[in-house]
């Protein structure tokens, strides 16, 4: 089992009942699939650098977790799929 975090950004316009059904997605994909969350970081609605999708602002998440690789590919085809996350990138923390 390695460590790795995802950071991703949904779409700024949800509301917190969505945000929240979202997070508990992503990190029930990790779970089922032999993974364990170490800890979840809320960053909050902030500015991009450049606009995405026309969007200038975005709703932050890092989640740091362990896993296996197929945990990752599942996890990583899940938000590619997910219509509300407008980037991701899931990296290995232990290469750092």
């Amino acid at each position: 089992m390695r460590k790795y975090e995802l950071m991703y950004i949904a779409r700024p316009e949800l509301d917190e009942e969505s945000l929240k059904k979202n997070r508990e997605k992503f990190q029930s994909v990790i779970t089922q699939n032999g993974g364990e969350i170490l800890e979840t970081q809320d960053m909050g609605k902030r500015r991009l650098a450049y606009p995405i999708k026309k969007l200038r602002e975005g709703i932050y998440t890092v989640i740091q977790f362990q896993s296996g690789t197929d945990t990752v590919k599942e996890l990583e085809r899940s938000l590619r799929l997910d219509d509300n996350v407008i980037r991701h990138m899931v990296i290995n923390i232990d290469e750092r």
